[in-house]
């Protein structure tokens, strides 16, 4: 095959994908690509949405190398008015060209169909919707995998009336839950992985499927972690295990950046959350102290040291500590220490773990390739 060429093409050349596309559809009022620039009123009108293709029975496309050349420029072209139709356009047309693919044009397909699938679920006219009393009774429906109310769901805005179709009809759109009674509507992500696991090397696999497992769920919710303790820990050491096995693969900073994300959260906790009392003595949950002992006997691992320090940490009285951690009587922005703040001055000296976020610029959080932040 020859090189995708991820810039933009003439307009002929995109036509004529997207006309050839339109020959391989299911039967549907949408006939290409190009033609799904529909006003929200248009949409509201269309017949019910059919379930999507499935990508391992449907049969592959006769495509040319040009169709191929051309798959970035279609998947630029959908956004927030276009129809599901043109995303079953884009999978059938990547089942056809991923299996003569290099590995460095599958990457950057993979990352143009999660950008794509971004700008398709995106709502920026109809945020006032979302903080409506319709919009969650809608979402919480979905999310229970109840009957939508019909008179909520005819209170939304055309645009959300399709998208909630499509979670209905079994498309691989689902509903995510922010926290707080606030939902989203999110693409399945392990559907995603599916499509490209199979023309991907070993690391980008167990990457990409570990990201498409962990962030189909949140991470934060008000300021809190939204997982537990457990599982925080699990992320931390597989994240540690990943950089160890594959110190030159292609997401090796990606995996490092989560790695100190999950160690920092696992010692430090969030705003909103944490896992010891306010001195920093005792878990404030009894299963905690088994995990991190068990923790601590990993061998050759920075975690299992962290683990130690902090058990040796929370084991040291509070003149101990002063002893080993001197705290000063104010803090950096003028204010007397008490003692939940001294004694977290003094675990950040012991454990001497940097913040993820002063460093770091990516979100690895909503899909399952990380993007910087100005990107989102």
């Amino acid at each position: 095959m020859q090189s995708l060429r991820f810039s933009w093409t003439t307009l002929g050349v995109a036509t004529s994908l997207v006309f050839g596309l339109s020959a391989c559809q299911p039967q549907s009022t949408e006939s290409s690509i190009s033609n799904e620039a529909n006003t929200t009123e248009q949409i509201a009108q269309k017949p019910a949405i059919k379930a999507p293709l499935k990508l391992d029975t449907a049969p592959a496309l006769a495509v040319d190398a040009k169709t191929c050349l051309a798959l970035n420029d279609a998947m630029q072209n959908v956004n927030n008015e276009s129809n599901i139709e043109a995303i079953y356009a884009v999978q059938q047309t990547l089942k056809a060209c991923l299996p003569t693919a290099s590995n460095a044009e599958v990457i950057a397909l993979l990352k143009s169909y999660q950008a794509m699938y971004t700008r398709f679920l995106g709502n920026n006219d109809t945020l006032d919707a979302v903080f409506s009393e319709p919009f969650f009774a809608v979402m919480s429906a979905l999310e229970q995998k109840e009957k939508v109310p019909t008179e909520d769901l005819k209170k939304l805005p055309p645009r959300l009336q399709y998208l909630v179709e499509l979670v209905q009809n079994g498309a691989d759109v689902s509903v995510q839950y922010l926290g707080e009674g606030n939902h989203n509507l999110t693409h399945d992500l392990q559907a995603m992985a599916d499509i490209f696991i199979p023309y991907l090397q070993q690391d980008q696999k167990a990457f990409i499927e570990r990201l498409a497992k962990d962030n189909q769920g949140i991470l934060w919710n008000d300021g809190g972690i939204a997982i537990s303790f457990a599982e925080v820990m699990e992320r931390a050491v597989f994240w540690e295990d990943y950089i160890a096995r594959y110190p030159h693969g292609y997401a090796y900073q990606d995996a490092k950046q989560l790695s100190e994300t999950y160690r920092y959260l696992l010692f430090f906790g969030s705003e909103n959350t944490q896992w010891t009392d306010d001195t920093i003595h005792e878990f404030i949950a009894p299963e905690y102290r088994p995990l991190m002992l068990k923790l601590a006997r990993r061998p050759n691992s920075v975690l299992a040291k962290d683990a130690q320090k902090l058990l040796d940490f929370m084991s040291l009285s509070d003149s101990q500590r002063q002893d080993k951690y001197p705290t000063p009587d104010i803090d950096e922005n003028g204010y007397e220490m008490d003692e939940w703040a001294v004694a977290r001055y003094q675990i950040k000296e012991a454990l001497s773990i940097a913040s993820p976020w002063q460093v770091n610029n990516k979100n690895c959080f909503d899909g399952v390739v990380c993007v910087e932040q100005d990107m989102q």
